[in-house]
């Protein structure tokens, strides 16, 4: 009897391993784990993280969309709808710490990222079976990039998941599934305005498969009006606090920069804008394919374009019309790699013909499989060991910034960690929660607006130190860099040789690898 238990013990054990969805959960706790351990909690958002936390914790105090912009932060942008969902969660939050709102939007966005693994692995069961979807799960849950982006803060992994779930919704046979679709298909599209193509190719490929049926057709105009009803009133509602929709007036208005330059400029700019969007889009393509996909992606696409269906025809069609805003953005010299991030699910797809290819001349199914999966872990990770942001030296700067704000009444603007020292100004700490129009950050230190990718650019110190005296400039915070000017470098490595400057910190002195001095100016001794 005893024996029996053991034997059926080991069936289940061995059942529940084989079971699609418990390797499926186990794939999505273990990139969980990994973004958990690499978040830096204790530092602030940054860039665009910002922005959208200005804007969510605005929503959040206000109840409504904000009508007045910050003459120090901006906090309005066309894609409103990542900082509108978080403005939920903040509303929940009882805390007079900012850090505490800008974790919470950093797991929330860590969990939209690992939650996407789920449609994912059902947009692969459209094309493979069980056991290579979860290859397809596995390339997405353990895209290095993808990682990265996911402690940001930003929009790309809900616009991920809310256009990976459009795709599985809309290729399904079942109506009323197609008409989630394009709920989906509506609410992808808040989150980034160039999310309003989706609904072209949807458009095409939906009567490619049901032109025959004039019942379909009637299905496909009542979609239409539950996607813009959806849409509808968000428009109305960014019209009425900043004058545009958001969607269709960011649209158009490429069209419009385009035809305003080539007033301006003549028709040799469109050589211009072909050149850098085409030698762009081919650089970041290939950036974006490493290191997962690289290998993988010219058997895929020739797969996909060789044997092509309805469901393929979907993805190359999808594929082709979000080249457009890439292509727009890289044309106007805008370069990241995350206009291209839209397509790393369908690269997921295709990557896995590939791999299906080299299984079938391997008589050993079962090993490729797990050597697959663990080889994408291994090689996510030696990536991101390379490439992912040194949080510890950006905590490191973070801490420095409170050091300046108690010594410094004015700095330098292109000192490399500048963003960091609004978030060490005591009005922003003693008094949130705040609105982004009350925070009076950078009055406690003054920002000069001069130096390099700056309007205020001198090629001889003495008149870098006669503009900066005009200003106000009381101290210099100098990193052994700050944006290439060459002076300020000389200043910082032979500090001996400058008289007029007082050296009032140096980070090296109390510990830290980060290294910057912070000197006060004499003028008196300088002229």
């Amino acid at each position: 009897m005893t024996e029996n238990r053991q034997i059926n013990y080991e069936k289940n054990i061995i059942n529940l391993i084989k079971n699609p969805i418990f390797i499926l959960a186990l794939i999505g706790g273990l990139s969980l784990a990994i973004r958990l351990y690499l978040v830096p909690f204790d530092l602030v958002l940054d860039n665009d993280g910002t922005s959208y936390f200005w804007y969510a914790n605005d929503v959040s105090i206000l109840g409504k969309l904000p009508t007045e912009i910050s003459p120090k932060i901006d906090t309005q942008f066309p894609n409103n709808g990542w900082p509108i969902f978080l403005s939920g969660f903040f509303s929940l939050i009882d805390s007079t710490n900012f850090l505490d709102y800008m974790n919470v939007q950093r797991v929330i966005s860590i969990l939209i990222s690992v939650v996407t693994v789920i449609p994912i692995y059902f947009l692969g069961r459209k094309f493979f079976n069980e056991k290579y979807s979860l290859v397809v799960a596995a390339l997405f849950a353990f895209e290095p990039r993808l990682i990265e982006n996911s402690l940001l803060g930003i929009t790309e992994p809900l616009y991920l998941l809310l256009g990976t779930i459009t795709l599985v919704l809309f290729l399904s046979k079942n109506n009323k599934i197609i008409i989630i679709s394009f709920i989906a298909a509506a609410l992808f599209c808040l989150i980034r305005y160039e999310g309003l193509l989706i609904i072209i190719p949807m458009t095409i490929m939906y009567f490619v498969r049901f032109h025959k049926n004039k019942k379909q057709i009637l299905t496909y105009f009542i979609a239409i009006v539950i996607f813009t009803m959806i849409l509808l009133p968000m428009g109305l509602l960014r019209i009425e606090s900043t004058g545009d929709d958001g969607l269709t007036s960011h649209v158009l208005a490429g069209g419009e920069y385009y035809s305003g330059m080539i007033e301006d400029e003549g028709n040799n700019i469109i050589l211009e804008f072909l050149s850098k969007g085409i030698s762009f889009l081919g650089k970041y393509f290939l950036l974006v394919s490493i290191p997962l996909f690289l290998i993988c992606l010219p058997y895929g696409i020739f797969n996909l374009i060789k044997k092509r269906d309805e469901k393929k025809w979907t993805l190359i069609l999808f594929g082709l019309f979000f080249l457009i805003p890439a292509f727009y953005a890289y044309s106007r010299g805008f370069q990241d790699v995350r206009y291209l991030y839209i397509f790393l699910p369908i690269f997921c797809i295709i990557s896995v013909y590939f791999i299906q290819l080299i299984e079938q001349k391997i008589k050993k199914p079962k090993v490729f499989f797990a050597g697959v999966i663990i080889s994408i872990i291994l090689v996510s990770s030696i990536f991101l060991n390379f490439t992912i942001i040194d949080f510890e030296t950006e905590k490191e700067k973070y801490e420095i910034s409170f050091v300046i704000n108690q010594i410094a009444t004015s700095v330098n603007r292109d000192y490399i960690a500048i963003q960091y020292l609004k978030w060490s100004d005591a009005d922003v700490l003693e008094n949130f929660p705040m609105l982004s129009t009350d925070a009076k950050q950078r009055d406690r230190i003054e920002i000069i607006n001069m130096g390099n990718k700056s309007g205020n650019v001198f090629s001889v110190m003495e008149d870098y130190f006669v503009f900066a005296q005009k200003q106000g400039l009381t101290h210099l915070v100098l990193d052994n860099d700050n944006i290439n000017n060459h002076f300020l470098k000389e200043i910082f490595q032979n500090e001996k040789q400058y008289p007029f400057l007082k050296k009032v910190y140096d980070s090296s002195e109390s510990g830290h690898n980060f290294h910057i001095k912070i000197f006060e100016i004499n003028y008196d001794l300088f002229l």
